[in-house]
């Protein structure tokens, strides 16, 4: 099998109807009603686009109903995300065009239910209003200034001239009354003859044709307009409105539902505040002066919050609809890359087989294969998804350093990889190098590719296969090295084994390759292409051979100068510290917060006589080994905390500090390069220093990170570095009661009192809102109960040390715990008791034991949230009692989340058996551990059954269309059904729809105008036939229905949902017979004719015969004259055949 093989459509035979860049110019021009067509029919209306379309349509809608300001729209999205196309489709649906065969904008998308609801009342609204207009085009290509460019493409959308001079003369010719006369005159040449309306001859004879009284001669005529329409002035906003409100009129009565797209106004304005304020003044005036009927859509790269040029227009487009990654990624793989309904198996097994060497490919990236790709990856192939990030991070870079317009083409750059590698065998993938040739030109052209590497990839890809496999490495090399700047990000960086991962074509023969890889890398060092550092291998040119020179140089100086590298050390030491213990300036000892100094004492300070010493031991100056032991033996009331800082990764760190003085010490040598090879190397060196740079810190973080905290005697205190020496400082001031913290809050007391009035959200006056047992004092309560303890032992417990906590924390959380059904309480006389029905005296002489089955906070939140959500009617307290419903109700929503073919199997509720055979609180707790799961159950069931319930008509009307003659589609469909994918993604059943509309309208058309040929030459006969002539309307009315011989309607075939109607209402068929009865029943209406004229006419049926010879045909001549001759003996006669 091949890779072609697989795809819905082969790539080879795929055409985009705009080479995958979309243009706004609305209306289009009629040789742009092809690519216009062929948009539509690929138009993906999801995700994004779709909600998109559904916020501005709703959002006009709103408008129109209530007049007012129509609130404008901002697209925005990086370059190939599809703003534009986007703009254009919502232009196309907006005007709903007809092509030539019948079909309508509408008809040829397959629109989601939340965007054909606000069309339809689109539609509804234009007719009560005059009507729609779309007009559309990109700033910049016309007018420089945006009032007049604006003006420009409104009139060009009412069949006007762009230009203003030539616009006014069209106005007075419709004010003349004789606007369409001169235009028919003029033909296709109208918009050039009016714009040199005084010298063009044809105008002139035109207007006086129509109205010859306005002058002697189109000369004289010409003079006269000159005078009437001098220069027009500068076009500004209240010209604008004006002009624009005249043409928008313009044989209307009412203004149209009006839609104005502005493509690429971020690039227009630039940092241009000025033309950042002509545009916020146009579009505040458009929106607010046309009653709400005229929309705004205006285009750019980034949301206008982005951008400080642009936030000034934030609030003159409140609808912001923003484009992403993965919208396009969308579009891609249900276009370029759409596979057949049949081919994921083959594509999986494939997948599968070679999932080693897939998993294997930028293995310890952040860009590697995940599990979470396995779907995508039958999605894209043959691109695999790890290939397709590093491509995104190349191309963003490229966006990054202005050459954007590359990223244009993601749609045609996917297709041209399918071609390439379609006609392979599947398990042959897209390499990464496939991508350099679709942006060389360019970045040569910008200067971002030195030309001695050009030339070298160039001369390389014209030799033998080593030689080209040299050019593929160089061009990886290249790319890489574009984007080494963030390899600490992303973990790909242009090692040997980076390098054949990305170059490897064939998943499952190409393992030859990877042993090459290093080998012709060597011989291209060798030859003064590349270069290893670090590692890493870099392009080579002659000037960036003298920078690495400068470079190593510098590097043995610095190592050599051992004060200055420790300087830069305890440099960076000190700024990780600092970061480390920010905010351990202090600490609150108990509910009094007195703040107590924490001092940060280096070895050989003297320690303070108030606060808590914080000394640092740094490894590079000390043997920490000794120091441990020394903390070790301190006195146990010895106030001071220790830092010890491992001395980590020396080496390294040594070496990333020589490489980040070494890089800055080439950049100050070698100062502004004159050439792009310099620049590249500067940049090249730039990257390296801020790489060590960042290399060293992360050195230095990683050795804070392994710091440790440890008190006088040997402690260590974990957590996170300034949360261990406030931790330290604390126990440092309150060793007698180390638990102290764990209790010490002023808000016990309200506890005590709310939990007495069984308030369950007691704990909240000691600042914690999770289950009661969770807090630490509960915790440490339930964990001294033991076999059961009284109340009198835990007071005596938990108010002596180690704890020292107030009373009422230790009668608070007997409380608390009471009330959660945690702990049970008997009491003098050992019968169970509810503690807040007590008076406080008695706590002391309660038993206190734990629950066996504890039904706790966590778990009632839990069941209450299912429970709500599946809409099942609970009482507080009572969550057990509806578990049955709750049950009952989840087991009916897995039967209907699937069905029969094509939807999937329908799925089952999980752990049934197990809840049937609970009850009480042991159902409950069950219940409730699983709440999450069943909760994504419930979410995934519904979503299931509404995703059927939404697709299943469509499948229905594809079933009705094969049924109806679409024979083509009848195997697909079968796939769709036998593989029940109904709800696969991408929606597997809007190409066969649109297949077999597009079959089935071709052959309606067909058998229509064939009938209509036969009734056009049946209707002559009857027309040149005399007797017939004779007949009164009546009786040829009469006859006409008698003989069937009445006119058809032709069939409606704009959509698919129109197609089915018109073959429900007559099938193929049904046409044919029609068109072959017409000369049977033109022939009996004539000879009803004949009789109604000559009542006693009778008809004769002359003998049928097969007439072989002239013989034959003289033999059936006498009989037939014979038999003719017999009967005019008694009338009239009308002769049949």
């Amino acid at each position: 099998m091949l890779n072609k093989d697989t795809f819905h459509k082969d790539p080879a035979d795929y055409r985009l109807a705009n080479q995958g860049v979309a243009k706004i110019q609305f209306p289009p021009a009629p040789e742009g009603l092809d690519t216009l067509r062929g948009e539509l029919e690929t138009f993906v209306c999801d995700g994004a686009y779709a909600e998109g379309l559904a916020r501005i349509l709703e959002a006009f809608l709103g408008s129109v109903s209530k007049g007012g300001s129509a609130p404008a729209v901002w697209i925005s999205g990086f370059y190939g995300s599809g703003k534009s196309h986007l703009a254009s489709m919502l232009a196309a649906l907006w005007t709903n065009p007809k092509f030539a065969d019948g079909a309508t904008a509408e008809g040829l998308t397959n629109l989601p239910p939340q965007v054909a609801a606000p069309l339809k009342e689109l539609r509804i609204a234009a007719q009560r209003a005059g009507g729609v207009v779309a007009a559309g085009d990109t700033l910049g290509t016309g007018a420089d200034d945006p009032a007049e460019a604006t003006l420009g493409i409104i009139l060009r959308a009412v069949g006007l001239p762009s230009d203003l001079r030539a616009a006014q003369v069209a106005f007075w010719l419709d004010d003349t009354g004789i606007l369409d006369d001169v235009r028919a005159e003029l033909g296709d040449g109208f918009d050039t003859h009016i714009r040199n309306f005084i010298l063009s001859p044809k105008f002139g004879t035109a207007v006086l044709k129509a109205k010859p009284e306005l002058a002697e001669t189109p000369r004289e005529l010409g003079s006269k307009l000159q005078a009437l329409f001098p220069e027009p002035p500068p076009v500004t906003v209240d010209l604008l409105e004006n002009m624009a409100r005249k043409a928008l009129l313009l044989g209307r009565n009412e203004l149209p539902l009006t839609l104005i797209v502005l493509d690429e106004v971020q690039q227009f304005i630039r940092q241009d505040p000025s033309l950042t304020l002509k545009i916020q003044t146009l579009v505040e005036r458009l929106s607010s002066r046309f009653n709400g009927r005229m929309l705004i859509v205006g285009t750019g790269q980034q949301a206008l919050s982005d951008v400080p040029n642009l936030q000034k227009l934030l609030d003159r487009f409140p609808v912001q609809i923003a484009l992403g990654e993965a919208d396009i990624d969308t579009v891609i793989r249900k276009t370029v890359l759409r596979k057949k309904p049949g081919a994921e198996a083959d594509i999986k097994g494939m997948l599968g087989k070679h999932a080693g060497e897939i998993s294997r490919q930028l293995h310890g990236s952040k860009l590697a294969h995940t599990v979470n790709d396995n779907d995508e990856a039958v999605l894209d192939w043959p691109l695999l998804p790890s290939r397709r990030r590093v491509w995104e991070h190349i191309l963003r870079e490229l966006d990054r350093t202005g050459l954007g317009g590359t990223l244009r083409g993601q749609l045609r750059t996917t297709l041209d990889a399918a071609k390439s590698y379609g006609g392979k065998p599947l398990g042959h993938a897209v390499p990464v190098d496939f991508l350099y040739g679709r942006f060389s030109t360019e970045a040569y052209n910008a200067g971002l590719l030195p030309g001695e590497t050009r030339n070298r990839i160039e001369t390389l890809r014209g030799g033998d296969a080593k030689d080209q496999n040299k050019a593929r490495i160089l061009m990886l090399v290249y790319m890489l090295g574009r984007i080494s700047g963030e390899a600490d990000r992303h973990g790909v960086r242009s090692t040997p084994e980076t390098i054949a991962d990305l170059m490897i074509v064939d998943l499952g023969g190409d393992a030859e390759l990877r042993k090459q890889v290093p080998q012709l890398l060597q011989e291209l060092f060798e030859d003064g292409a590349a270069i290893e550092v670090q590692g890493e291998w870099r392009l080579q040119t002659k000037e960036s051979a003298d920078w690495e020179n400068a470079y190593r140089t510098e590097v043995k100086s610095v190592i050599a100068d051992q004060a200055g590298l420790s300087g830069k050390r305890r440099q960076l030491l000190s700024g990780a510290i600092d970061t480390a213990l920010a905010g351990a300036g202090s600490v609150a000892h108990g509910v009094s917060k007195q703040q107590r100094r924490i001092h940060r004492l280096e070895m050989g300070d003297k320690a303070p006589t108030d606060g808590v010493p914080l000394r640092l031991r740094i490894g590079w100056d000390e043997d920490l080994s000794s120091v441990e032991n020394e903390i070790a033996g301190a006195s146990p009331i010895d106030p001071t905390i220790h830092l010890l800082l491992p001395r980590h990764r020396p080496e390294d760190l040594t070496r990333e500090i020589a490489a980040w003085r070494a890089a800055d010490s080439v950049l100050q040598l070698k100062g502004v390069p004159g050439t792009d090879a310099g620049v590249e190397a500067q940049k090249a060196m730039q990257s390296r220093s801020s790489k060590a740079l960042s290399q060293a810190n992360e050195l230095i973080r990683e050795a804070v990170r392994q710091a440790k905290v440890v008190q006088a005697g040997g402690k260590v205190v974990n957590g996170a570095l300034a949360e261990a020496a406030k931790e330290a400082a604390s126990n440092a001031l309150a060793r007698l009661y180390p638990r102290f913290a764990e209790g010490d809050h002023a808000g016990w007391s309200k506890v005590f009192d709310r939990g007495m009035k069984k308030d369950p959200d007691a704990m909240k006056s000691v600042d914690h809102s999770g289950a009661p047992e969770t807090h630490p004092v509960c915790k440490a309560v339930l964990a001294e109960l033991g076999p059961g303890r009284k109340g009198s032992y835990l007071r005596t417990k938990f108010t002596e040390p180690e704890y020292g906590w107030p009373q009422d924390a230790v009668d608070g959380a007997l409380v608390v715990l009471a009330n959660a059904g945690v702990i049970k309480v008997t009491g003098e006389d050992g019968k169970q008791v509810s503690l807040p029905d007590l008076p406080r005296s008695k706590i002391g002489v309660c038993t206190y034991r734990a629950e066996t089955t504890v039904i706790t906070v966590g778990h009632r939140m839990a069941a209450r949230g299912l429970l709500t959500e599946a809409g099942v009617h609970f009482e507080n307290g009572q969550e057990a009692y509806a578990l049955s419903a709750l049950l009952e109700k989840l087991e009916n929503a897995a039967k209907i989340s699937g069905g029969d073919a094509p939807a999937p199997a329908a799925d089952t509720l999980p752990n049934a058996a197990t809840f049937k055979s609970l009850s009480g609180n042991d159902l409950l707790a069950a219940v409730s551990n699983d709440a999450a799961m069943l909760r994504d159950k419930m979410k995934a069931w519904k979503a299931a059954t509404a995703k059927i319930s939404q697709r299943l008509p469509a499948y229905r009307t594809a079933e009705r269309m094969v049924q109806l003659g679409a024979e083509a589609q009848k195997k697909e469909l079968d796939t769709i059904k036998a593989n029940r994918q109904l709800l696969s993604d991408p929606d597997p059943i809007p190409p066969v729809i649109s297949a077999a509309a597009d079959a089935l309208r071709e052959r309606l058309n067909a058998a229509y105008e064939s009938w209509k040929k036969a009734w056009d030459t049946g209707e002559a006969r009857l027309a040149s036939n005399e007797t017939w002539n004779k007949l009164s309307p009546e009786q040829k009315h009469s006859i006409r229905e008698a003989e069937k011989i009445l006119p058809l309607t032709k069939p409606e075939v704009d959509t698919p949902a129109s197609i089915s109607d018109s073959l429900s209402q007559r099938n193929f068929v049904g046409w044919e017979n029609a068109t072959k009865a017409l000369p049977t029943r033109i022939d009996e209406a004539l000879a009803s004719a004949a009789i109604l004229l000559e009542p006693k006419a009778q008809t004769i049926s002359l003998p049928g015969s097969l007439l072989k010879s002239e013989q034959d045909l003289e033999a059936w001549l006498q009989s037939a004259r014979q038999a003719l001759k017999n009967a005019l003996a008694t009338g009239p006669v009308i002769p049949k055949v």
